[in-house]
């Protein structure tokens, strides 16, 4: 192009400029941030924009009149002509969100896919406009995962606060309960115990229970269990602070007591067990 006879510049035309509809229409779809395409009712590809084609590293001629069961796996075009049918046999858009496989990982998009009318209103082909929300699930993904960790965070914090583990002296630990103790909680008393004794090698372990206000049978069987364990750890448990209710549920079990050392008081469960430890 020649410069205009004022300067260097192109020529330019006199009066407004006008513009060209089918030019401006391949402007607009080749400049979308979205990705553009359309398919005849045979699914064959009849439009592809720019941004088709970046991310599937081809042309429009390398697409043209091709389904996508003849450029992909089965697998993969069967996913992507799934919602096609179902918006040619109903006449009716529809919203997806479909992942489209790339050599650079999974491309998550939203996609709006609506029929494309002949001149008599038949239902000629669809066309589809996706838009890139793989920043966005991969975002939720993330959120979802921070969510979960704290979630285990908070847990693993409430199960040591529910069932805290205080040595007072060599050899002698104790746990006291405060509040409601289910079988969940019963079972967390029981690791707790026999990781602490197994790692202190203690020779007691006091449960103190002043401040669980009742317990029932399985509860207390529970209780039971956890004094069993411990002793196969060649430990002994001191139950102090046992309710009458809970003393009950307790003597209910017969036997199952047998060999097991209780305190009304905690004071009292701490002097039997310095006296079993020599102080």
């Amino acid at each position: 192009m020649s410069p205009g006879p004022g300067g260097d510049g192109p020529e330019r035309a006199s009066g407004p400029a006008e513009l060209d509809g089918e030019g401006m229409l391949s402007a607009i779809l080749d400049n979308a941030p979205m990705y553009i395409y359309a398919k005849d009712h045979e699914g064959r590809y009849l439009l592809f924009n720019r941004r088709c084609q970046e991310i599937a590293k081809c042309s429009f001629e390398d697409v043209r009149g091709k389904s996508d069961h003849e450029l992909n796996p089965r697998e993969v075009a069967d996913a992507y002509s799934q919602a096609d049918r179902e918006v040619l046999a109903t006449g009716k858009p529809m919203s997806v969100e479909e992942a489209v496989p790339t050599g650079a990982g999974t491309l998550h998009v939203l996609s709006v896919k609506f029929p494309l009318m002949d001149a008599a209103g038949r239902v000629a082909g669809v066309c589809g406009i996706s838009t890139d929300v793989t920043e966005q699930r991969r975002a939720e993904q993330e959120n979802q995962r921070l969510q979960q960790e704290m979630l285990r965070m908070q847990e693993s914090m409430l199960r040591v606060l529910s069932t805290p583990l205080i040595p007072i002296a060599r050899g002698v630990l104790v746990m006291p309960l405060v509040g409601e103790v289910d079988g969940r909680r019963a079972e967390q008393v029981l690791e707790a115990l026999l990781d602490g004794v197994a790692s202190s090698s203690a020779r007691v372990a006091i449960l103190d229970v002043t401040g669980v206000p009742s317990v029932g049978p399985e509860v207390a069987d529970g209780l039971v269990r956890v004094a069993k364990a411990v002793g196969l750890l060649g430990a002994e448990v001191v139950l102090t602070g046992i309710q009458p209710r809970m003393a009950q549920a307790l003597v209910e079990m017969g036997e199952g007591l047998s060999g097991i050392v209780t305190r009304s008081t905690l004071e009292s469960g701490i002097a039997y067990a310095m006296s079993r430890t020599g102080r």
